[in-house]
């Protein structure tokens, strides 16, 4: 039994192996918004480079505050310099894969290094909801909370400025992903300081404990000042509105006991996340056995206190911004991260090591056999809207027009039923090229690196009677932009296009602005992209 716990950590790098290997198998791995991210990735680049600024200045302007939201685009603009989009995103989709598995294991070794091969199991956590929603910001502030809990916990009887300076760095870090991860470290740190005063409280006396924790409290605060001086400006600068939407509470617990939020692109996935859940749970109530047997105390054990703060936030959620926030799959995850942490604590059989291992490998090939043929499909379907990119000049407007967010494959098959994987498809052709694209969501939040001006953009200035080419189906004022803005539309994309559209009145707009402006210069193999240029151009 020792030889196969030796085996561990080869199991568990098998398992990564199995997440990271299938990425570099497709040509692009779609995501909701990823592909507008990595767009504004390459609008920041031409930004850099210089020489773009006189195209980009009518259409956007540089967000000149540090915001929560940026590490995606601060990881990504360096890669589209060397690689192309799909080969960019395959190589930071990688990076974030490594970094929250091995993040995870870190974490748990600092708990307990017995308990290592719980990792295992958290790899069945990398690849959620947020992230083929392309949350990258969200998904990466949650596998920088292993790092940096991990890393204080490891330290937290250092106070040498260097180790000081290195948590802040990592805070501040955390701080550039997004806001969920950073609360969850926090809450985390918080709860675990407590649990360590009472234990030691318990061991020592409160005098020295007393002593310990405030040495504690003052080095963690001293690290998280600069990140939380730019928390605070960043909060005051939002605009923070009460939420009007009384959450389902029933509704939410059973998506979260269902780990709905690893039910990613199809409905098949479902028995996996269930199967995970479960898996999750018996290993819990097996860490309760064995902690009651051995009638013992563990540093670590504030995290029971953290566990209990989760499920707080989850059945009360913060009302100002609950409305946008989605409980089920934004914070579905965790509850499962606060349990397989405490469960860290406990020591178990060599045997169950083995056995959670085990259902760790199977779970995985399972998710991993119901996602990539969707995958693969997605994949396609990106190949071929990317197909038209040699068609389009440099710096050039592109107004998308996509009548079909979910996706169908050449046969008429939908690639994904759980989710919109091809709202933003079109901006691979941006991530590779020097364009303003029409479907640039993030630049209308002020909080992305990128900001569109109003008075140009297509979201706004090409509506009709307040519907544009957003809604389903598209809608859009072409040839009125260039009067209401002084710049032009080159080009027109039209994904996913059928005849069920023909009779509609948005439709018969459209082609009728087509005839009189544009011209027809590309089709795909499968006819999901046509593209269209403005005439003269």
């Amino acid at each position: 039994m020792k030889k196969l716990e030796a085996l561990e950590p080869f199991v568990f790098y098998a398992i990564l192996a199995l997440w990271i290997v299938p990425l570099w198998s497709l040509d692009f791995f779609v995501t909701g918004d990823g592909p507008c991210h990595l767009y504004n990735s390459k609008i920041l680049l031409d930004w850099y480079r210089g020489g773009y600024k006189d195209f980009y200045d009518p259409f956007y302007f540089l967000n000149t505050n540090f915001e929560p939201n940026w590490l995606f685009n601060l990881i990504t603009t360096p890669l589209l310099a060397w690689f192309s989009p799909g080969t960019a995103e395959k190589i930071f989709l990688t990076l974030y894969v490594s970094g929250f598995g091995l993040g995870f294991r870190y974490l748990i070794s600092r708990i307990n290094p017995a308990a290592t091969f719980i990792s295992s199991l958290g790899l069945l956590f990398c690849c959620h909801k947020l992230v083929t929603m392309g949350f990258f910001n969200n998904s990466l502030s949650l596998m920088l909370w292993f790092w940096l809990a991990g890393w204080w916990w490891h330290k937290r009887d250092d106070f040498r400025l260097g180790t000081l300076i290195k948590t802040a760095l990592l805070m501040l870090l955390l701080y550039s992903a997004h806001p969920m991860g950073l609360s969850f470290a926090g809450m985390m740190m918080a709860a675990m300081l407590a649990g360590l005063l009472l234990y030691e409280t318990n061991m020592k006396g409160w005098a020295q404990s007393r002593d310990l924790f405030l040495k504690r409290l003052k080095g963690l605060v001293l690290s998280a000042l600069p990140m939380l001086l730019l928390f605070m400006e960043f909060a005051f600068r939002r605009e923070w509105s009460k939420d009007s939407n009384t959450p389902d509470i029933k509704d939410t617990l059973e998506k979260i006991s269902r780990l709905s939020s690893l039910v990613t692109l199809n409905h098949d996935e479902t028995g996996w996340a269930i199967a995970t859940s479960i898996a999750c749970l018996l290993l819990l109530v097996a860490a309760i056995v064995l902690r009651i047997r051995e009638r013992r105390f563990e540093p670590a054990d504030g995290l029971i206190l953290f566990f209990g703060m989760v499920i707080y936030s989850i059945i009360n959620p913060p009302s100002s911004f609950s409305g946008g926030l989605e409980v089920p799959f934004r914070m579905g995850l965790i509850p499962f991260f606060a349990a397989l942490f405490w469960a860290a604590t406990a020591q178990f059989p060599a045997w169950a090591k083995l056995a959670g291992q085990t259902v760790a490998l199977v779970l995985t090939l399972g998710f991993l056999s119901v996602r990539m043929p969707v995958l693969r499909n997605a994949s396609d379907y990106a190949k071929e809207i990317y197909s038209c990119n040699d068609a389009i000049n440099a710096k050039a407007t592109i107004l998308t027009l996509n009548y079909d967010w979910t996706g169908h494959t050449p046969e008429g098959q939908p690639i994904a039923d759980r989710i919109w994987l091809f709202n933003h498809v079109d901006c691979y052709l941006g991530a590779s090229r020097s364009a303003v694209i029409s479907d640039n969501y993030e630049a209308n939040f002020w909080y992305f690196p990128t900001i569109a001006r109003w008075n140009t953009n297509m979201y706004q200035q090409t509506d009709k009677d307040g519907i544009n080419f957003d809604n389903r189906p598209p809608r859009a004022d072409m040839l009125s932009y260039n009067r209401r803005t002084s710049q032009q539309i080159d080009y027109v994309l039209m994904l996913s296009y059928t005849d069920e559209f023909k009779d509609h009145e948005y439709t018969k707009e459209i082609f009728s602005q087509l005839e009189q402006g544009f011209e027809q210069i590309f089709v795909s193999e499968h006819k999901r992209a046509v593209l269209y240029k403005r005439r003269g151009l």
